[in-house]
């Protein structure tokens, strides 16, 4: 097993446990503990944002361009349900602030193994 696919076993458990604390932030009865399990949900996000970034500059976690005419149909369905609700500021492309750094390692290094995709 190499380091590679440790940290992609460690990126699906992060992304299990993310989904286990929403799920037990969306039950909880308690405020105190629904903060709690809010608060561990962003530690893990935050985590598989970290380990996907970390895996993917380096050429080990490839992924797919999305059909730029499947984006541009989606973004017509969705705008028109969101005119249909009668929304009228557009919604922002990012709402909080990520683990991406500026330049990426990659960029500023890139490693015997980096393979560009």
């Amino acid at each position: 097993m190499t380091d590679a696919d440790r940290l992609r076993d460690c990126l699906c458990s992060s992304r299990d446990l993310a989904k286990l604390y929403a799920e037990a932030a969306l039950e909880a009865a308690n405020n105190g503990v629904r903060e709690f399990f809010l608060a561990m949900h962003g530690e893990e996000t935050h985590n598989q944002e970290v380990l996907f970034h970390f895996l993917h500059t380096r050429g080990e976690h490839p992924t797919r361009a999305a059909d730029p005419g499947h984006i541009a149909a989606v973004r017509q369905r969705y705008g028109e349900a969101y005119r249909a609700l009668g929304l009228t500021d557009p919604p922002s492309f990012r709402r909080y602030a990520t683990a991406d750094p500026r330049v990426p390692p990659a960029a500023a290094q890139a490693p015997e193994h980096f393979r560009p995709h």
